[in-house]
């Protein structure tokens, strides 16, 4: 009776052990992950950051932003500090959809991620996303919100065309009825912006245009020049502007 008084014991000791957390699991979450808002578009002045750096604005560093590829939204975050990262879910809300869905689950070593929707032309999307390490634990981010603009459709220069740089206009429709602006955006072979122009809507009728000026350096003949439309429009709401880019285009100058 004594040996098994004994051996009852051992296995209470052993049931209470099992029951209790291992001390060795890793319990604390990942670093908050930082998205990053809308800081601006592509043909902006240059933003000074907290840190007092001073930044070209570019389509890949400006945050969260619209593509043109599509009517879709691109948000983007800093880098990960950990490194035992499993994977990350992304969540979108918006002005008609107010609670949070999980929209999507991808791998750490992603910057960013593009939501291909379907979304609604003017109204607000919001995002956030929840970043897991490989022990389950798990941190929430800020959260970011833009919205997209329908597109304005470009005419002249067409796509693959041959058109000399000296008085070039640039030719495109309006994205929609409302009063905004208009940036004309136009990139050389090196990916460098070579020339951006706004025209302010007042009562212009279709087709809109833009000529290009004399550049220094001008641009040599037989250059491969990128060109787009943006189109904004400001939301006293949100205090930005809401935007969207149209498709791009190629066309090589001939003089």
């Amino acid at each position: 009776m004594r040996y098994l008084a004994l051996l009852m014991l051992v296995f209470l000791v052993l049931g209470a052990c099992s029951g209790e957390d291992d001390p060795n699991k890793d319990t604390t979450p990942p670093a908050t992950p930082v998205l990053i808002p809308h800081l601006g578009d592509t043909g902006d002045p240059p933003i000074t950051l907290e840190d007092g750096t001073v930044m070209v604005i570019t389509d890949d560093n400006n945050g969260i932003d619209t593509v043109p590829d599509g009517h879709k939204m691109r948000i983007a975050w800093e880098p990960f500090i950990d490194n035992d990262l499993s994977h990350l879910k992304i969540y979108r809300f918006s002005d008609i959809e107010q609670d949070a869905i999980e929209i999507a689950q991808i791998q750490p070593n992603a910057a960013s991620y593009t939501d291909e929707g379907p979304l609604v032309e003017r109204v607000w999307y919001s995002y956030f996303i929840e970043l897991f390490d490989t022990s389950g634990n798990s941190s929430v981010s800020d959260t970011v919100s833009y919205a997209l603009l329908a597109k304005p459709y470009l005419l002249e220069p067409q796509h693959g065309a041959f058109v000399s740089s000296s008085g070039l206009r640039f030719y495109w429709n309006r994205a929609d009825d409302r009063t905004g602006f208009y940036r004309v955006l136009l990139w050389d072979e090196d990916n460098t912006l070579r020339w951006s122009g706004d025209l302010n809507l007042a009562n212009e009728d279709d087709p809109l245009w833009l000529q290009l000026p004399n550049l220094t350096p001008p641009i040599p003949p037989g250059s491969t020049m990128r060109w787009r439309v943006d189109y904004f429009d400001w939301n006293e709401e949100h205090m930005m502007n809401m935007g969207s880019e149209s498709e791009e285009r190629i066309f090589t100058t001939t003089s």
